[in-house]
């Protein structure tokens, strides 16, 4: 449900503000990760339903980033309920996707923290988005729907040879026909970077 809710995030307003900062800090984001061709790590899922019927389940799977910005979740064994959601396209947690398909309302700073307000470019559902960025890239980016709802993930990230990735992330999806937390933990990264030995 987590990958599915996200994988759905992408409709709304548009209004253009401090376009040239924002193209800076999203383009700085991926300062750290420029020199990575690709990787991937295994991925593990708690889910809680927080309405009925009040459900818990566990799901594993993997998680693949191929530059530039391909990022993608793959689950296994999913539930019934679930289907179709197996392979979900994950780009909007990539702040260098973001100019594509957002117009920035306002950007502040507080602390190491860079908080930034945006709309999506085509009306839709979405009322705005919220992120916050690091010098390790996305801590945290939050979707608010006009019909009451949202969907807010927190990514805590680690140095894996050199280079940040989420170690977990958690989730809150409350939406208007269902509320669900997850809490994600990703392993056994195997990062490829453009100084990498070929692989024999």
């Amino acid at each position: 449900m987590m990958a599915a809710s996200i994988g759905m995030l992408a409709e709304v307003p548009g209004s253009s503000a401090p376009s040239e900062e924002a193209a800076k800090i999203f383009a700085l984001s991926g300062v750290r990760t420029a020199p990575v061709q690709s990787y991937t790590s295994k991925l593990h899922v708690d889910f809680a339903l927080r309405s009925f019927p009040y459900l818990k389940f566990h799901l594993e799977g993997h998680i693949e980033y191929k530059r530039p910005n391909l990022y993608s979740v793959h689950f296994e064994h999913v539930p019934w309920f679930g289907k179709g959601f197996e392979n979900m396209k994950m780009d909007p947690l990539e702040p260098q996707t973001w100019p594509e398909h957002y117009d920035v309302a306002s950007i502040a700073h507080e602390g190491d923290r860079t908080h930034v307000e945006m709309h999506d470019k085509i009306t839709g559902n979405v009322k705005g988005i919220h992120a916050e960025l690091d010098g390790d890239g996305l801590r945290r980016i939050q979707w608010l729907y006009h019909n009451g709802g949202r969907i807010d993930v927190r990514v805590n990230p680690v140095v894996v040879e050199g280079i940040p990735v989420p170690a977990t992330e958690d989730a809150d999806i409350k939406l208007p026909a269902y509320h669900v937390v997850a809490h994600a933990t990703f392993t056994d990264y195997k990062i490829v970077t453009d100084g990498s030995a070929p692989a024999r």
